[in-house]
């Protein structure tokens, strides 16, 4: 899982929400660190943290959704929801397991919770935000 860098690619523009995000990165790295040592109760400590992490960050990125006007509000909601019941799932199935390299595999499949939010989701409102002047065109 080398690829839990922040990249400048990551940026939205508004400082709460990017800062969210490498918050979740941080917790990532950590539960990467922890999977790597074989230390399980740890990683389930930081699973729980992540999950916890997100829903605080999605419900303040949601309501800026709705501040801001964005059209697909809703839908970006749903996508929320439909990222945190696939996270919990992954988080049982990783609280369950007794081997550092699955463990690892399970890591990396958060890891993809955490991208599919960043990267492809978050990008459907990124250019709303800019056509309306709150956040400067990358």
């Amino acid at each position: 899982m080398d690829k839990l860098d922040w990249l400048e690619t990551f940026e939205l523009g508004i400082p709460s929400v990017d800062a969210d995000h490498r918050h979740l990165l941080n917790i990532m790295k950590q539960i990467e660190t922890a999977a790597n040592a074989a230390k399980f109760e740890t990683c389930k400590d930081l699973l729980d943290e992540l999950v916890v992490a997100s829903k605080n960050h999605f419900t303040r990125e949601e309501a800026l959704l709705e501040e801001t006007g964005y059209p697909n509000a809703a839908i970006h909601k749903d996508y929320h929801a439909r990222l945190l019941s696939r996270a919990q799932s992954v988080k049982d199935v990783c609280k369950e397991i007794g081997t550092r390299e699955n463990l690892k595999d399970c890591c990396h499949e958060m890891f993809e919770f955490l991208i599919d939010d960043i990267v492809k989701g978050d990008v459907n409102f990124k250019s709303f935000l800019e056509e309306k002047g709150l956040i400067k065109r990358s």
